[in-house]
């Protein structure tokens, strides 16, 4: 018996079909959060297509008043759906773990990030060096200038304006000059591992792109949802009986319990990140243009000074590396054959023709 219309009937019917699996294994994901043989994804789509209350009511009043005529397959695929209990909640309540776990890691990942790379900026001894580097050298070409030549510190503007300063011949930089004197401080600028000595520009990159209204309206949109999760949860619990409110209430339970612990430590998280940040603008004198306030300054217009002069040293870091180690095979390379060449001249010393001309000057002495 046709009940949904052709275009509903064939799209339930095709997901029936497409699944591959016997209704039971359907009900065991259902009610054992089991996606062994049915993945979540097929969850999410039989949650989709599951029967609007008109529809459901159309089926139910048909299986009652004429039970002899069988449901067709899409109608008879709803209508088994609708007879587990709270099925639609129940995969809800699972779907949400999975989006929760994708929304809270990704936040903490994007605050962590921001929040070590706050710390390596006001840390890093090797990022001192190379500040100090770009200062002494400021002052060093700034040298006849008597205010701009002994100069304390520098503008962040200045970082991405290193590049443009060229030689005559344009073949290098001042950015190309200051990554090399670092170099020469380094013990050993091809030892394995070593780091690079200013944040990486990745980091840099993921910083810039932290919005703190953004992520605090992640957090609140987390916790809506999951405050309507654990509505679910109760509403299953309460109407499940005995025989199948296992395994749902204790994994959803456990579940809870930990999405809440998660949630309120990214909250203190974020906080804390904005107070790292702060703390960072401080460190580097930072002033907003504009006359913003600190508060309301997006981390966008901050590590913007960063990221250029953060690309463009570790491109130039690498180009130095490859050049060291160029002159370094080329030095090993002269070293042997100069060997080469002092073993072969006493090979020919001890030679023939070498006695031969001995003998001939002893006879001359004679």
């Amino acid at each position: 018996m046709k009940i949904l219309d052709s275009k509903r009937s064939q799209n339930v019917g095709i997901l029936a079909s497409s699944l591959h699996v016997d209704f039971s294994e359907i009900e065991n994901a259902i009610y054992n959060f089991d996606t062994s043989v049915v993945n979540l994804e097929a969850l999410q789509q039989i949650y989709e297509v599951r029967a609007t209350e008109e529809e459901l009511a159309l089926i139910r009043e048909h299986v009652s008043t004429k039970p002899e005529v069988p449901l067709d397959k899409p109608e008879q695929f709803l209508h088994e759906l609708a007879e587990i209990p709270n099925f639609a909640d129940r995969i809800s309540c699972f779907m949400f773990q999975s989006e929760f776990d994708d929304g809270i890691s990704s936040i903490e990942s994007k605050l962590n990030n921001l929040k070590s790379t706050c710390q390596f900026l006001t840390t890093s001894e090797s990022l001192k060096t190379v500040l100090a580097i770009i200062l002494a050298l400021g002052n060093y070409m700034n040298g006849g200038n008597r205010t701009r030549g002994q100069a304390d510190g520098f503008g962040l503007e200045i970082l991405a304006k290193l590049r443009d300063v060229k030689s005559k011949d344009s073949s290098v930089t001042l950015l190309h000059f200051i990554v090399r004197a670092y170099m020469k401080k380094c013990e050993d600028p091809l030892r394995p591992g070593l780091a690079l000595p200013i944040p990486e520009p990745g980091d840099i990159d993921r910083a810039m792109t932290v919005h703190f209204d953004d992520v605090n309206a992640d957090l609140q949109k987390l916790q809506r949802e999951l405050f309507v999760c654990e509505t679910k949860t109760e509403k299953v619990i309460a109407a499940s009986t005995e025989e199948n409110v296992q395994p749902f209430k204790d994994k959803m339970n456990k579940f809870l319990t930990s999405a809440k612990k998660q949630l309120t430590g990214e909250i203190e998280n974020l906080e804390e990140c904005k107070m790292k940040f702060k703390t960072t603008m401080q460190f580097y004198q930072y002033h907003p243009k504009g006359g913003v306030n600190e508060d309301e300054v997006d981390p966008k217009d901050f590590f913007a000074l960063w990221s250029p002069f953060c690309s463009d040293f570790k491109d130039i870091w690498k180009k130095e590396q490859q050049r060291l180690i160029k002159e370094k095979t080329q030095e090993a390379k002269r070293i042997q054959e100069k060997k080469l060449d002092i073993q072969k001249s006493k090979r020919e010393e001890g030679g023939l023709k070498s006695k031969v001309l001995r003998r001939s000057l002893m006879k001359e002495a004679q």
